[in-house]
């Protein structure tokens, strides 16, 4: 039977966050213009050190522009997903403060916690009390858009990063890159977006039906990608997922798969591949799956697409976000509220 996707999305996403996956490309041409204007705009000098504070969406960002920099970044990089950040960050480092809203309490809490040295300071966010702190402080605001849901302005928070990293002379990449990258994305959403049998995203959604996403990739290119498909999994389709990465969770986790057979029949893992991974952690992936395979719902291996590294990542980042999209339609949910999250804030103010 063939699944009526338009009218699933008619149902179920009456705030189109399908649309805003496939709008993907856009937003990355928009956040790279806002982000080129504003490092035309401040001086950064080089640090020795970086880190970016923020929690979920606007976090995400940072972890994939280490992933996605590898060894072409020159200084140590910290993501601080707390209320406070290390006391070294005080002196001699670049801070950047990430929150969407800018009402994120443990981002603006890290912010203040910093406060008092000598680092360079610098902001990303569509406004809120982030921007009245930056604005009376002094500190340069990278301002991005507003009236979407953080996990969905991706763009926002990754390129800017990156922009701002180049600029301080800390981090190495040619437009090349995002052009390339660009064109990749395109070229994966056309081929997710049109519900048809032979789409991957569809097929990774339909395998995971019933079950809890084991997302697993090495520590390298594709390790910020693996938290991103579980939070995504989490936050869009409303389900419990996990993310881990090869070969440390060969050294742990692997033993965790002895558990009820009542259990592993409900637990399913995504492996995302990369040419990048290396012979040694492939090696211990593909063991590993062979010793997990005959225990787990299901095996799903996810290679990633051709080009360079920004594309690779970027492809099975939005692979990832449409299979959550399609996997919260198949169960009948809305992809886009999050009322658990808000809940919990309003118990917190």
């Amino acid at each position: 039977m063939t699944t009526d996707w338009r009218q699933l999305r008619e149902r179920h996403d009456p705030d189109d966050m399908f649309g805003r996956v496939e709008r993907f490309p856009e937003q990355m041409d928009d956040a790279w213009r806002i982000g080129t204007g504003f490092v035309a705009d401040v001086t950064v000098p080089k640090p020795s050190r970086v880190v970016v504070c923020g929690m979920g969406g606007s976090a995400i960002g940072a972890d994939m522009a280490a992933s996605f920099l590898g060894n072409h970044i020159g200084v140590p990089m910290t993501v601080c997903r707390d209320y406070t950040a290390p006391g070294y960050f005080r002196d001699d480092s670049l801070v950047i403060i990430s929150s969407y809203s800018g009402n994120t309490a443990e981002t603006l809490s890290a912010y203040e916690s910093l406060a008092g040295g000598n680092s360079t300071f610098l902001a990303i966010t569509s406004g809120g009390r982030l921007a009245q702190l930056c604005g009376r402080n002094g500190v340069p605001v990278c301002s991005i858009p507003g009236g979407m849901p953080p996990r969905s302005a991706l763009a926002y928070s990754l390129l800017p990063t990156l922009l701002v990293l180049r600029a301080a002379g800390a981090a190495d990449f040619d437009d090349r890159e995002f052009a390339e990258a660009r064109a990749e994305v395109e070229r994966r959403c056309r081929s997710c977006a049109n519900g048809s049998k032979d789409n991957p995203a569809v097929r990774i959604a339909e395998d995971l039906r019933g079950n809890i996403p084991f997302v697993y990739a090495a520590q390298g290119l594709l390790g910020a990608t693996a938290r991103r498909w579980a939070c995504q999994f989490n936050e869009n389709s409303k389900s419990l997922a996990h993310f881990a990465y090869y070969s440390e969770l060969n050294h742990n986790e692997i033993v965790g798969w002895n558990g009820p057979a009542e259990v592993m029949a409900h637990a399913a893992v995504v492996a995302l591949e990369d040419v990048d991974d290396g012979d040694g952690v492939a090696r211990q992936r593909d063991v590993g799956l062979e010793i997990i395979g005959p225990l787990a719902a299901s095996v799903t291996r996810v290679p990633s697409a051709e080009g360079g590294r920004l594309a690779r990542m970027l492809s099975s980042v939005i692979l990832g976000d449409f299979a959550s999209v399609y996997l919260a339609l198949l169960d009948g949910v809305d992809p886009t509220p999050v009322e658990k999250i808000d809940y919990l804030k309003s118990q917190l103010l």
